[in-house]
């Protein structure tokens, strides 16, 4: 349905060159723009819509509210432009947070050969539809919505790092990193995001208390 979904074009945050334009003349904007929808679909595309399969039965309802969700936050995920909040910017994001707060965890990886944007990438791509556990994406996703920011998405994926540093921190392979990042049963989003942002905050009230 989305593919022949041509409101897409009008309404996506992000816009190719060739759906700009096509607007000069509305009255040729279906005929111009191949698929419709103006989005070519690519392999996961579906990993958007995934975690809203447990929230709506009528598939009428899970359509509209996927394609807002894709129009507003989705399309920035893949798309490279001068907008912010796009792939490109996200990974910046997530490289500099990284490498400020866990150096020596950011190094390691990359004396293993094993980048951390790599890592995540396409948990950043897929907002982490297809990695975390289905409460726990629609938990990032949320908070997306709440702060209408993806910002979240590379803060998470720091985050997660964060909280395998020492196991990653054994690792002697990339093969190695891999199997330790592989097992997400026990990422609890909200947790590891308080953890992360306020641990400072938390190490300064033990230190308080411990006086």
């Amino acid at each position: 349905a989305m593919s022949r979904d041509p409101w897409l074009v009008s309404h996506a945050a992000v816009k190719s060159q060739a759906n700009e334009r096509m607007y000069a003349d509305s009255n040729l904007r279906e005929a111009a723009v191949f698929p419709p929808c103006g989005v070519v679909p690519f392999r996961g595309i579906v990993m958007y819509a995934t975690p809203m399969c447990y929230l709506y039965q009528q598939p009428a309802d899970l359509y509209f509210v996927y394609r807002a969700l894709y129009a507003q936050y989705c399309c920035r995920l893949h798309t490279v432009s001068s907008d912010q909040g796009d792939i490109i910017q996200l990974s910046r994001q997530f490289e500099s947070l990284l490498q400020e707060t866990h150096p020596q965890l950011y190094y390691h990886l990359l004396s293993l050969g094993a980048p951390p944007l790599k890592l995540v990438f396409n948990w950043i791509v897929f907002a982490f539809a297809g990695f975390l556990d289905v409460d726990q994406v629609l938990a990032v996703w949320d908070r997306v919505l709440a702060w209408d920011s993806l910002v979240i998405v590379p803060v998470t994926a720091a985050a997660i790092l964060a909280f395998r540093e020492k196991r990653l921190l054994e690792c002697h392979t990339m093969e190695e990193v891999q199997e330790v990042l592989a097992d997400a049963s026990k990422v609890k989003v909200v947790l590891l995001l308080q953890l992360y942002l306020f641990s400072d905050t938390v190490a300064r009230l033990q230190d308080d208390h411990a006086r």
